[in-house]
């Protein structure tokens, strides 16, 4: 594989990337973090953990809003880790810090990192107080959450603009964090669950992301 990649040009190598990731129809939400402890494969995992959806509407607007949505899933962070740390030559202890400030994150709740960009006026604002979008984590059995926090990514770093693929020119991100567990008290999002969508809905109109998981494919026939 690291062979491949050396001597591929970017060009297939993202006709490549881009066939794995349709191919790759099944995420798995039982992987830890060290599943993905390879520096190399963190661009087949991030295409693997991301969707991009689109709203259009029929009375002749167009780009509402085209987004891409990451789950940060522990099995995402292990390869953002291992890809950090290889490029920066992070130090052990160095790296160990930065395992501690994802887990960090991820102990408060499901964690999407999303870059969109719209046409219409003030639909590039996900901020649910002020923006117009209705945006909820659901579940395969229905259960929807509201975002705990969203949170604009104001200044970008040189680590949002390469490993989120992020033009800030063209384009605003945002961290939504959605609790890990759904009203009845349960836990949202399991080894079990047989898909989830991160939903985007407003007068203009509504659309969702959606990652099937590997319980779904596995689901009797």
């Amino acid at each position: 594989m690291k062979g491949f990649l050396a001597h591929t040009s970017p060009t297939l190598l993202l006709a490549c990337l881009l066939s794995i990731a349709c191919n790759k129809t099944y995420v798995d939400l039982n992987q830890g973090a060290a599943v993905n402890d390879d520096p190399e494969l963190y661009q087949e995992v991030f295409l693997e953990w991301s969707r991009t959806v689109k709203v259009i509407p029929l009375d002749g607007l167009e780009n509402v809003l085209t987004a891409r949505a990451t789950y940060l899933s522990d099995a995402f962070r292990g390869a953002y880790i291992a890809r950090v740390a290889a490029d920066v030559d992070m130090t052990p202890a160095e790296k160990e810090a930065l395992r501690a400030e994802e887990a960090g994150r991820a102990a408060k709740g499901h964690e999407f990192y999303v870059t969109l960009m719209s046409g219409v006026a003030d639909c590039d604002d996900l901020d649910p107080e002020e923006g117009p979008w209705r945006i909820r984590l659901v579940d395969d059995r229905g259960r929807e959450n509201a975002p705990l926090s969203v949170e604009e990514v104001e200044k970008p770093t040189a680590r949002d603009i390469k490993y989120f693929h992020f033009d800030p020119k063209h384009r605003k991100a945002y961290r939504l964090v959605f609790s890990k567990t759904a009203a009845d008290g349960s836990p949202l999002l399991t080894g079990a669950t047989r898909f989830f969508e991160l939903s985007f809905a407003t007068a203009y109109g509504k659309n969702s992301a959606r990652w099937e998981t590997r319980a779904m494919s596995e689901k009797p026939r």
